[in-house]
C-alpha cells in the first residue's frame, strides 16, 4: 500500500503562518518608521511651500496680514498661521486620530526668521531627525 500524497498536513500549515508571522512583525514596525519619515518630509515640504508663498505675499504688499491661500494642511496634519505685520509663524500639529498623533517629533513650527521647532517632541529627539536637515 502506497500514501498519496494530498496535500499540506496541519503541522506543515501551521509552521508556515508561525514563519510568515514572524517575519511580519519584524517587517511591520521598520515599515511604519519609513512611512512616518515620509509623512514627516511631506509637511516640512509643506510649510517651506507655505512661507514661501507668504514670502512672495508680502513682496507684493509689504504685510503678512491678510494673506490668502495659507493651505489647512493634510490629513496627518493641520496647519495654523500667526500673520504680523512684518513676521508669521507657522505651525503643523498632527491631527489627533492619524497615524502621526503619537509621532516623537510632535508638531512642526516654522517662523518668517527660519526658525525651526518642534513643540511637544520627544526628549532627546534631534531637529535632523525631525526636519531631515
Amino acid at each position: 500500500m502506497s500514501m498519496e500524497s494530498r496535500g499540506f498536513t496541519l503541522i506543515e500549515l501551521l509552521i508556515a503562518v508561525a514563519i510568515i508571522a514572524l517575519l511580519a512583525g519584524i517587517a511591520y514596525p521598520g515599515y511604519t518608521g519609513h512611512v512616518k519619515k515620509a509623512y514627516r518630509t511631506e509637511i516640512v515640504a509643506l510649510l517651506t511651500e507655505q512661507a514661501q508663498h507668504l514670502e512672495r505675499f508680502y513682496s507684493r504688499n509689504g504685510t503678512f496680514i491678510d494673506a490668502s491661500g495659507v493651505s489647512e494642511g493634510n490629513d496627518r496634519y493641520r496647519i495654523t498661521a500667526a500673520l504680523d505685520l512684518h513676521a508669521f509663524s507657522l505651525l503643523a500639529t498632527p491631527v489627533a486620530d492619524s497615524v502621526m498623533a503619537a509621532d516623537p517629533c510632535g508638531a512642526f513650527g516654522l517662523a518668517s526668521t527660519g526658525e525651526r521647532t518642534n513643540s511637544g517632541a520627544a526628549p532627546g529627539i534631534s531637529r535632523k531627525t525631525c526636519w531631515g536637515q
